[in-house]
């Protein structure tokens, strides 16, 4: 038997790790910078997991320097760019909190965030996931929420933009820490899940290179008799992310597409549309660029 002097260092040295933030770091800039700052003053984060997804060698070279300075960070390199999935589910790996808060390195949480997060599951059947409300750096709300059915029909719904939370200006205080509710899916830019319900669920598919992986995920939570939930007085700021070629989201969407397919008749479509999906998008990026996106 372990003495009893022993166990009580060992609590000492070893302390449970409430929120453990995982951030795949496939940016550079003063975005990077806000959003790791922003989850090192968060209250109930108690880790950071840093994934340097093939950063270039003066970004890799700061994350070292800043986990020699913290001893509450953690960070993965040498891997290369393995895909914002498979970097964060080898984040997820490391990681020793109770939840999981996945992070996108274009958001900067807003302080209070990650306690308001856990409080939304704590009622709610497991496996569960909580998303937050995103706004851009002018306040206007971010599209981070689905609200209708998941099908292979949604991934057609995303590429076009059809579907998703509305994005306006809320007026002040009008959020309040009751408006936690149901929803299809969240945005993995910031989204919180418990640990042991990560594992279970067999976390993020690691076929998905850039998109869908996180509706991947509310779906298979739904699917396993669990909630996927959205706490609007949980936020984040999100800076502009850098748009990626359609051919890489198109990838991501199709591969939801297909594998979401449960009728004959999804399965058909899915069929037919999944290849068109690149098409699509670089027809809606061409009219966006023509016309300009609505907000």
């Amino acid at each position: 038997m372990e003495p009893k002097s022993s166990r009580q260092s060992k609590a000492i040295v070893e302390p449970k790790v409430r929120v453990s933030a995982v951030v795949v770091t496939h940016m550079t800039g003063q975005p990077l910078e806000l959003c790791l700052r922003s989850a090192l003053a968060e209250p109930w984060i108690d880790e950071l997991v840093i994934v340097d997804n093939g950063n270039p060698e003066p970004v890799s070279s700061a994350l070292r320097a800043l986990k020699a300075d913290r001893r509450d960070v953690v960070l993965l390199q040498g891997q290369g760019d393995i895909g914002v999935s498979a970097g964060a589910n080898l984040g997820a790996s490391r990681a020793r909190g109770r939840w999981l808060l996945f992070i996108d390195p274009t958001v900067v949480l807003q302080r209070g965030a990650a306690e308001r997060m856990v409080a939304a599951g704590g009622d709610v059947p497991s496996p569960w996931i909580v998303g937050a409300r995103l706004t851009d750096t002018a306040g206007r709300d971010r599209r981070s929420v689905r609200k209708g059915p998941l099908t292979a029909w949604s991934a057609l719904a995303v590429a076009l933009g059809w579907g998703a939370q509305t994005p306006r200006r809320r007026r002040r205080n009008e959020v309040s820490l009751t408006d936690a509710g149901p929803v299809s899916a969240v945005s993995g830019a910031m989204m919180l899940m418990p640990r042991v319900d990560f594992e279970a669920i067999g976390g993020f598919d690691d076929g998905y290179a850039t998109d869908a992986a996180d509706l991947d995920l509310c779906c298979r939570v739904q699917r396993a008799g669990g909630q996927v939930m959205q706490q609007p007085a949980a936020s984040g700021v999100q800076f502009t992310p850098k748009r990626r070629a359609p051919r890489r989201e198109a990838q991501g969407l199709a591969r939801f597409m297909n594998r979401s397919a449960r009728t004959p008749g999804e399965r058909a479509f899915a069929t037919v549309a999944a290849p068109a999906l690149g098409a699509i998008l670089a027809s809606k990026r061409l009219m966006l660029a023509v016309f300009g996106e609505h907000r």
